[in-house]
């Protein structure tokens, strides 16, 4: 009895390219949402640069008000 193992088959092919296809589709729709991770990555990045801006302005006016204290 011969069996027939000489690799993969057409028919396995095609599966493949199909369930590929298939995840390619799903990850580019995940991506393109509003609440995809790029967007919250990016929303998260505005709001640090935001707080970082409003703390350095705080320092700075706590600071010009001790050196008004100390004049």
């Amino acid at each position: 009895m011969k069996t027939n193992e000489n690799g993969i088959t057409l028919l396995s092919l095609v599966i493949t390219v199909v369930v590929l296809a298939f995840l390619a589709t799903i990850l580019i729709n995940l991506s393109l949402t509003n609440n995809s991770a790029v967007n919250v990555v990016r929303d998260a990045e505005d709001s640090y640069y935001d707080q970082k801006e409003y703390t350095q302005n705080r320092i700075n006016e706590m600071t010009n008000g001790w050196e008004n204290l100390l004049d």
